[in-house]
């Protein structure tokens, strides 16, 4: 069973929903401009095979996660300014991503401690204006390294 973690950040921009029905996220795609992210992608993982998720507004740079080793994310930092999502940096079991976008405005964390996430929910505009997640349990020999 999912548990759904709000999306925050800026208001305004249409509403998206990749759902939680998936075991995992395999694959992040975010593209950056001058105001903030322009847009986000994520691939899911879903019976055991890829899935290709929509994109949400444009796509560009590409954060790959291992699913052999078992790599899911456990966190995403964000910074908004101006009703847009301006940065992130993405938390797994193994690693931390360097900063995409900027480190401009508020900062908050989507983040619920022993679950992974597992499905991405907001709402986009001309850029991505909020972001929020659904986790799921970790199994035992899935926690955190």
């Amino acid at each position: 069973m999912s548990q759904k973690l709000e999306a925050r950040g800026g208001n305004g921009g249409k509403q998206w929903d990749d759902g939680a029905e998936h075991e995992g996220v395999s694959k992040i795609y975010i593209r950056e401009g001058r105001d903030g992210i322009e847009s986000i992608k994520f691939d899911y993982v879903k019976n055991g095979e890829p899935k290709d998720g929509p994109i949400h507004a444009l796509q560009e740079n590409i954060f790959d996660l291992n699913q052999i080793i078992d790599e899911h994310i456990v966190s995403i930092k964000s910074y908004y300014d101006e009703g847009v999502i301006q940065g992130l940096v993405i938390k797994t079991n193994i690693r931390t991503s360097a900063l995409m976008g900027f480190n401009l405005g508020t900062k908050f964390k989507l983040e619920v401690k022993g679950k992974k996430i597992i499905g991405f929910h907001g709402t986009s505009d001309k850029n991505l204006t909020s972001l929020g997640a659904y986790f799921t349990t970790l199994s035992p020999d899935n926690l955190e390294v």
